[in-house]
């Protein structure tokens, strides 16, 4: 596997001077020295080899897990240059860029992960989620399609893919996904709530009514599915009692 050549990158520089310049913070900052301690480790090991991409990926783990996202990003970007293949340090950078509001590059990076790891569910299911909230529903269909070869039954990509049908008004598909989700896993309450809006997006009121009963009764009138419901069922001019 070839990870490149050369010397110690710009990114490097900037990744591990970022903490030189917090002075004395360190001292009355604990969580700041630990992560102070992780960064100086890692560019030791850098140091004896400056083009490791598994040692940038490290590092971007190192600045996101203490919330330094700029940093972060440099380093998985810096790790992925050096071996484009990287499925797992394309995987944290697309988490970086959704972090940080960048939907765009986020879609790139999770596309990029799904071509490395073409095997992972949950990153298409990240991936068809991205692209919906890009208004790529097409491209957002597809990749649910995909995670649901993977696992037919997964009822967060059941309901998600029947949102994107649910937005592109073919009902009937967004109505049977919805089902599909429930029935493969019951306690999923995103499936109840979405068909309970698919309900109310047609005017389907008694179809509405009685799902708004079943989420306060399966989920509990204290819950936030069941206050939920139960308001709905308020404007709806019925209380629901019983």
């Amino acid at each position: 596997m070839a990870w490149g050549t050369g010397q110690y990158s710009g990114t490097l520089l900037l990744c591990l001077t970022l903490l030189a310049a917090c002075g004395g913070q360190d001292s009355v900052d604990p969580a700041r020295q630990r992560l102070r301690t992780e960064v100086l480790t890692v560019r030791d090991a850098l140091r004896m080899q400056p083009d490791s991409p598994i040692l940038y990926y490290q590092l971007g783990k190192i600045y996101r897990k203490y919330g330094v996202a700029d940093s972060a990003r440099l380093a998985l970007e810096r790790s992925v240059e050096l071996h484009p293949a990287f499925a797992q340090a394309h995987r944290q950078l697309a988490q970086v860029y959704f972090e940080s509001g960048d939907l765009q590059r986020s879609e790139g990076a999770w596309a990029s992960t799904a071509r490395f790891a073409p095997n992972n569910l949950e990153t298409w299911n990240n991936l068809g989620y991205v692209r919906r909230k890009l208004g790529d529903l097409a491209g957002a269909e597809q990749a649910y399609k995909v995670a649901l070869g993977i696992d037919a039954t997964f009822a967060e990509t059941l309901s998600n893919l029947g949102q994107v049908y649910r937005e592109q008004d073919r009902w009937d598909l967004a109505v049977g996904n919805f089902h599909k989700a429930m029935a493969s896993d019951p306690t999923f309450r995103g499936a109840y709530i979405n068909l309970s809006r698919l309900y109310q997006d047609r005017g389907d009121v008694d179809a509405e009514k009685r799902l708004l009963a079943e989420i306060r009764d399966r989920f509990g009138r204290t819950s936030r599915e069941g206050r939920y419901a139960s308001v709905r069922l308020e404007e709806l001019g019925s209380a629901g009692t019983g």
